[in-house]
């Protein structure tokens, strides 16, 4: 049979083309490109992320109490008796003697600062205090050895103690952050040694509703920062430097609150504290009220009485208290002792006749609300504040308070609810009618309510006060706002409050054991309106009593005074805001001219009635109402600041406002805004060689203990910033990024050989089925090779090549 043989012929290589050299270089180099260009795009995600990374890293370590995250912020600490915990290398003990005469509180709080540890010390401590303290006094006390502190002007202080502090002198330094909220320093503490701070200042006496009262703060309650973080360089006057050099917070600058570094110190459970004998306070009150007293009771402590002739003697029943809530302090007059109207007068200086100057408190209270006076039907926005800081038991005590006044609306009245966090809410589109279903509608909702977030107070601020309809004059209009006041930009919110008003009034319902009780009473002042505080839930019922029966009675209005003639007055506040139903006119006067002589008088109206109130001058012993002036200046430099809150303190009118407080300051020798209390012992008590601490910014921050019935809140970045969790998922992200660039080329490599993995097995392979002819092919002679069935003949060479 015959067959046809294909002879088949190789190619000669010189005659194929081939790729040359310069195909080579060039493919090699451009996958060098690409392979460079994919390693360095994946090192830049890569450090991308890491960077992230640390970022939620460092906001964990803001966001953690006083633990070993903390030593980077410049806490030195040490191991604890409990696995995790840390102790803080200086200890704090405090020790506040209260002397009371008439209207005005004498305080002496001596706080020690112990070095539990190897190093030379740095303490850095944020102190609340009462917000119209009027600081007079700082001594530091080491031994024997007494360094009475002088006021000087803020900067000045600053560097008189950064001097000091570099020199290895032993020094003090306390600066005015807010109206309650100071920063105590206290340089070069020996390894071992306690140093006793002395700080003395005054504050008027809070009567209301027949019940004198005084608040000694001991905590506080965490701030929330708003605004966007400052960038270094971009930053105002000295914040920069204080990033530098005060960073003690957990917050950074914002455009908003740009001292956030100093205001927002780190807090630690009470717990802890205490474990290791730190943060405890010995309270021990002289009470002289010149009148016979049914009833003394603190609220929130349990404490002994006891009466040493007309005077009382008051003290903690177990000697010290955790500073973790506030002390505060009531007392009642008996029914038939109860004050019209009081006069407490202090000279000043050695001069008499025409010259002379005296300082004058005085409380006068306007007459009963007749009862048989028609209630009006009013319009009552209720604000609630849901923020993390709400927490615990201060989110349960404002839902029982919102559910007590929703109680008291009548039929004619109407209202609405606004719950507020990072962002705020309506309960309904506009207020509505008082009537049951709306009422039971608001209550439902008010229960489910759970505290978390930000306090983004100015959104809710806008929302309450644009809620009044115009028009409607028949109405009263009233918001009551339930809060903490954990806020850090007071002063743009007292703004709000002045632009957007109109005819509403404002009352504000402090909330919690340590509540920002300088927002609570400034954000009233502005709103002309009134003030409580629920510090335990036990109080609700009773605190909201006294706020109904302000909401729902007649205003004292249309108030003036009138003083004897040929004295010149200078009296705060200089305008006489309206009364509320049991609040007494208060005021502090400086009296130039002469002798205090014939009547003041008050009159305004009430329950559309004319009044007149009188009161006689006289004087009273200098000696027994010491610190009246201390409290008038403090009370002229309030309402100059308040007076820079409209002018702006940048302007020409607000740095002449400047210069009074800061000349009144320096007179009256009180702490401000714009002057610090500074003392320094001359002596040089740190070794050449010794350096002061071991942390990397040469200070122990001693933290403020979480405020009773709080959460522990993790604190975070102002709501602009991403926060920790955010960060995290980020980072993960990008890394995960970095990661499918590096196996890219790998991972299409395995995808490929799946694919073809994945045809052979859906399709036939046809060179399948010639694979046996083609070995039995092989096998014979190379002459007698035919080609199988449905192949061209081939050669033997060609089969070899295949």
């Amino acid at each position: 049979m015959d067959r046809t043989i294909f002879s088949g012929q190789r190619i000669p290589r010189e005659l194929l083309v081939l790729p040359t050299e310069e195909y080579y270089r060039r493919r090699f180099k451009s996958k060098s490109r690409g392979s460079r260009r994919g390693r360095w795009l994946l090192f830049m995600v890569t450090a991308l992320a890491v960077f992230v990374a640390a970022m939620g890293a460092k906001a964990a370590r803001a966001e953690q109490t006083v633990g070993l995250n903390d030593v980077e912020s410049g806490d030195l600490l040490f191991s604890g008796a409990e696995q995790g915990s840390f102790v803080p290398a200086v200890h704090l003990a405090s020790r506040a003697q209260i002397s009371i005469r008439g209207l005005v509180a004498e305080v002496q709080l001596q706080q020690e600062f112990a070095n539990r540890s190897g190093d030379w010390q740095e303490a850095v401590y944020v102190l609340p205090l009462p917000e119209q303290a009027a600081v007079s006094g700082l001594e530091i006390q080491v031994g024997e050895r007494r360094i009475v502190g002088v006021v000087r002007e803020r900067t000045e202080a600053a560097k008189i103690y950064q001097a000091a502090r570099a020199a290895g002198k032993r020094a003090a330094l306390l600066e005015q952050q807010r109206p309650n909220l100071f920063t105590n320093k206290v340089a070069n503490i020996a390894p071992g040694e306690t140093v006793r701070v002395e700080i003395r200042y005054l504050q008027p006496v809070n009567y209301d509703s027949g019940t004198f009262s005084l608040r000694l703060p001991t905590t506080l309650t965490p701030r929330y920062i708003p605004g966007d973080v400052k960038v270094p360089g971009q930053v105002i006057a000295d914040a920069e430097i204080a990033m530098a050099t005060d960073g003690s917070g957990w917050a950074l600058p914002t455009d908003q609150v740009p001292d956030a570094h100093k205001i927002t110190p780190y807090t630690q459970p009470a717990a802890e504290l205490t474990a290791v004998g730190s943060h405890k306070i010995a309270i021990e009150v002289e009470l002289e009220s010149g009148l016979p007293l049914a009833q003394i009771n603190s609220p929130y402590h349990d404490i002994d009485v006891k009466k040493q002739g007309d005077n009382y003697k008051i003290q903690l029943r177990d000697g010290d208290a955790v500073m973790d809530r506030d002390f505060a302090l009531h007392w009642r007059p008996r029914p038939s002792s109860m004050p019209r109207a009081a006069l407490f007068t202090q000279k000043a200086g050695d001069g008499g006749g025409e010259g002379q100057t005296s300082y004058l408190q005085l409380l006068l209270l306007p007459p009963d609300v007749a009862k048989n006076v028609r209630r009006l039907p009013r319009q009552v926005i209720y604000v609630i504040d849901t923020s993390g800081s709400m927490s615990g038991n201060s989110i349960r005590q404002a839902k029982e308070s919102l559910q007590l006044a929703l109680s008291r609306l009548q039929p004619h009245d109407r209202f609405n609810v606004i719950e507020f966090n990072s962002t705020a809410r309506a309960f309904f589109p506009r207020p509505v009618a008082a009537d049951s279903a709306n009422i039971q509608l608001a209550r439902a909702q008010v229960e489910g309510l759970q505290a978390t977030g930000g306090t983004e107070m100015a959104s809710a601020l806008r929302l309450a006060l644009g809620q009044q309809l115009p028009g409607d004059d028949s109405l009263v209009h009233q918001v009551v706002f339930i809060t903490d006041g954990a806020v850090g930009n007071e002063r743009a919110l007292f703004e709000l409050i002045q632009q957007r008003l109109q005819e509403a009034r404002l009352f504000t319902v402090g909330i919690g054991s340590a509540p920002n009780s300088h927002f609570m009473r400034k954000a009233a002042q502005f709103g002309r309106g009134s003030t409580v505080t629920i510090g335990d839930l036990g109080e609700v019922q009773e605190r909201m009593q006294a706020l109904f029966a302000k909401l729902e009675n007649p205003l004292a209005t249309d108030l003036q005074l009138q003083w004897p003639q040929g004295l010149v007055v200078d009296a705060y506040p200089k305008r006489i805001p309206d009364l509320y139903r049991g609040e007494p006119l208060q005021l502090v006067a400086r009296i130039d001219g002469g002798r205090l002589a014939g009547a003041v008088q008050l009159r305004g109206r009430l329950a559309g009635e004319q009044f007149v109130q009188k009161l006689a001058l006289a004087e009273n012993d200098a000696a027994e109402n010491r610190g009246i002036g201390s409290v008038w200046a403090r009370a002229k430099i309030e309402a100059l600041r308040d007076q820079q809150l409209q002018s702006g303190e940048q302007s020409d009118a607000g740095k002449a406002l400047r210069e009074q407080i800061l000349r009144l300051a320096l007179d009256h020798q009180l702490a401000s805004p714009y002057t610090s209390f500074v003392a320094v012992e001359e002596k040089v008590v740190r070794p050449q060689g010794e350096r002061l601490s071991k942390s990397p910014l040469s200070k122990s921050l001693i933290a403020n203990a979480v405020a009773r019935g709080q959460v522990l809140q993790l604190q975070a970045y102002p709501r602009t910033a991403a926060g920790l969790q955010a960060q995290l998922l980020v980072a993960a992200g990008l890394l995960s990024l970095a990661g499918l660039l590096r196996c890219g080329r790998q991972m299409r490599g395995n995808i490929l050989r799946r694919l073809r993995a994945l045809l052979r097995r859906m399709v036939p392979d046809p060179r399948a089925r010639l694979e046996p002819a083609l070995q039995a092919m092989k096998k014979e002679p190379v002459g007698k090779r035919v080609s199988p069935a449905g192949l061209a003949p081939t050669s033997a060479a060609y089969l070899g090549d295949c």
